[in-house]
């Protein structure tokens, strides 16, 4: 068999151009990269949001002034307790919670974190309700400015007899009526606002002291367990018992734990609550803050934009948060004429990110041990933020 003869040094020629095709490659892949991130002068951040922002960086507003400033911000939402866990590839993150804003950045070695805008958890309902809540001493309407104020204790006491509507003092409400008295949350196992519901009611079951870190006392924990369990499965996602407050009634949903930017969003960019609804504010409450913990140098560029630019903190007023500083939340509620109140008082802080952790996984054990299904995935919305804006 004759053999084949090569010219000397092909094998050195062949690895050149074998190094050569794979340099062109990776050129071509990290140049595809980049026109991704950078396209006519816009770079492209990637964030995780809670879902009740999502909105807010989907307005045609919002996407119009971020590209004024030369950057296209896509989000996904995620809960906030399981944020941390999917920030791959992200820029930035934006829990609803300073203590899981505080985890975040501690867990991903970030120094700064920027505070966006803040609203109070509120409790919604409708005016029937209200009056009867009024009546058995859980609500009550100040008449300097027909606000509404919820009282959290004596609800608790509620809950312990478990009450139903049918039992309370007057005919505010129907006496076929057999549901308890229940205030509806999100998902505990993921959810920052039923966190929220947490911090308030553990405040309150610790005698007046917010939970420590450490463990909390199991008596707590099977109270709270008990009472998110009795509100049946969670909903699929945070903005769905809202929706259904405003669309089903006070028959599906009497009682909803809720952020006021929802309540102050719907009356004024729509649509709008039913004509009796009523926003009350728990006694006591919490704050949610809304911060965004940068994990890169174009995430860090876009939380300051957003902390700091006239026009982009004028638009998440727009959407109900409330943004230091300023009359902007104050003037907005005036001119809708909404019986918001711009001033807080009875607010306690929450506990920590450890403390709070522990209080929600043994509610989220008592929900395996129940059989309860898992929760479901968070909801996906598509990316970037064109295909619906919201009204002026």
């Amino acid at each position: 068999m004759s053999r084949l003869h090569l010219p000397p040094g092909w094998r050195a020629r062949a690895l050149l151009g074998a190094a050569a095709a794979v340099v062109v490659a990776l050129v071509v892949a990290i140049g595809a990269v980049l026109a991704d991130r950078w396209s006519g002068g816009t770079t492209v951040v990637e964030g995780v949001v809670g879902s009740e922002k999502v909105d807010f960086f989907r307005d045609e507003r919002v996407v119009a002034r971020l590209a004024e400033l030369g950057y296209e911000v896509r989000v996904r939402p995620r809960g906030s307790r399981l944020m941390a866990r999917d920030a791959d590839g992200a820029d930035f993150v934006s829990p609803g919670s300073d203590t899981a804003a505080d985890h975040i950045r501690r867990d991903n070695g970030a120094s700064t974190e920027y505070r966006l805008f803040s609203t109070p958890m509120v409790v919604l309902s409708y005016e029937p309700l209200a009056e009867s809540l009024r009546e058995a001493g859980v609500a009550r309407r100040a008449e300097e400015d027909g606000t509404w104020s919820f009282d959290v204790a004596a609800y608790l006491e509620l809950t312990a007899e478990r009450t139903r509507w049918r039992d309370l003092p007057g005919d505010s409400v129907g006496s076929d009526n057999r549901n308890e008295v229940l205030v509806r949350t999100t998902d505990p196992r993921t959810s920052n606002s039923a966190g929220m519901y947490a911090a308030v009611l553990s405040y309150l079951l610790n005698d007046e002291e917010v939970v420590p870190p450490g463990g909390p006392d199991p008596e707590i924990t099977d109270r709270l367990s008990g009472l998110f369990l009795a509100q049946g499965q969670p909903p699929e996602s945070s903005q769905q018992p809202f929706e259904q407050f405003r669309d089903l009634g006070p028959g599906h949903t009497p009682l909803l734990w809720a952020y006021e930017a929802q309540y102050v969003h719907a009356m004024v960019n729509g649509p709008a609550l039913p004509q009796d609804a009523v926003l009350m504010y728990p006694e006591p409450t919490v704050y949610s803050v809304h911060t965004l913990v940068p994990l890169t140098e174009a995430g860090d560029r876009v939380g300051a934009l957003l902390a700091d630019d006239p026009e982009l903190r004028a638009l998440a007023t727009r959407h109900g948060f409330r943004a230091e500083g300023g009359d902007a939340f104050a003037d907005l509620v005036a001119e809708h004429g909404l019986p918001v109140r711009t001033r807080v008082d009875d607010v306690v802080n929450t506990p920590t990110y450890e403390a709070l952790e522990a209080l929600l996984s043994g509610i989220e054990d008592a929900y395996d041990d129940s059989g309860m299904s898992p929760p479901a995935p968070e909801e996906r919305r598509p990316a970037g933020g064109r295909d619906r804006g919201e009204g002026a």
